[in-house]
């Protein structure tokens, strides 16, 4: 695309995210036909384009909240972050199998633990399914992302059933270095142990990091006072291992059930898994990593 021709797209894009914050009525029509578009290489290029530009404004103007369906449950959510864009204006499911893993695996009760929650997509989904007599225990030790974690918790009126914890879960408890992401559109890179990959294209940078205080599974869990976990779900950006590592005495005494885990099939945490008794399935693969259901056999 020659720079005129880009000039030109961008023009348009931004005259329709206009068009949209001028008149919200053309919301849901816009909507409707985008999600048709969404998988149509050229015509979802232009969408997209509206579509971000758009995000961007109603996150300005403090509109980005929506209700929609998770899981068969309505729930409000901000509409512009990155797991909930491509579901409202694309008709895409975020982590469609993880989240059909967890409605599964979940009854009203239940305690849940969200370790990595960043803006609470799994977190809400959980406090709907185990409802007011269950519990959400949700870690995000990002202060920026875990207010905008309790917003979403409080939008959705579940302050009664989430607890959301402020460290970072590892195998010891102190104080840890947390790179934050770089990237305005994805806090879900931000993490205890930084990838080449993050560190070398700028997602995550030396230069912007904070620290936060680390616990360890096993020493959170008899603080708590917390007993049968039905799912422990992890998705922290590298820390897996290390989380595990900090969770072996609860998984000697059978109180967790279930555990989604962003790893690999060769990784440490997926050997410790198996080695105290947990069968596992496949989910979404997510470029080199995979999300797997473990549940242990009853």
């Amino acid at each position: 695309m020659t720079t005129v021709a880009r000039g030109g797209y961008d023009a348009v894009a931004g005259l329709c995210a206009t068009a949209l914050v001028r008149m919200p009525m053309l919301e849901a029509p816009f909507v409707a036909a985008g999600r048709r578009l969404w998988r149509w290489r050229r015509p979802a290029r232009l969408y997209r384009s509206v579509v971000g530009r758009y995000a961007d404004r109603l996150r300005s103007a403090g509109r980005e909240f929506r209700t929609l369906a998770v899981g068969g449950r309505a729930l409000a959510l901000d509409v512009t972050e990155f797991t909930t864009l491509p579901m409202y204006f694309g008709g895409i499911t975020y982590e469609p199998q993880t989240t059909e893993f967890v409605r599964a695996h979940l009854a009203p009760g239940d305690v849940f633990v969200d370790v990595g929650a960043n803006h609470g997509y799994f977190t809400l989904l959980a406090a709907a399914l185990v409802g007011e007599r269950g519990g959400v225990f949700s870690f995000e030790p990002n202060p920026d992302t875990r207010a905008r974690l309790a917003v979403h918790v409080a939008r959705n009126g579940f302050e009664s059933r989430v607890t959301v914890e402020s460290a970072a879960l590892c195998d010891t408890a102190g104080s840890g270095r947390l790179y934050l992401s770089r990237w305005p559109a994805n806090s879900g890179i931000t993490s205890l142990t930084p990838s080449p990959e993050n560190l070398a294209d700028g997602g995550l940078s030396p230069e912007h990091t904070i620290d936060v205080d680390t616990d360890t599974f096993d020493a959170w869990r008899a603080g708590r006072k917390v007993g049968r976990i039905a799912i422990v779900k992890m998705d922290a950006e590298g820390a897996e291992d290390l989380i595990v590592r900090g969770m072996c005495a609860s998984l000697r005494a059978g109180a967790v059930d279930a555990v989604v885990c962003e790893t690999r099939g060769d990784s440490e945490a997926h050997r410790t898994l198996l080695s105290h008794g947990f069968a596992a399935t496949m989910l979404e693969q997510n470029g080199p990593l995979t999300n797997i259901g473990y549940v242990r056999p009853r």
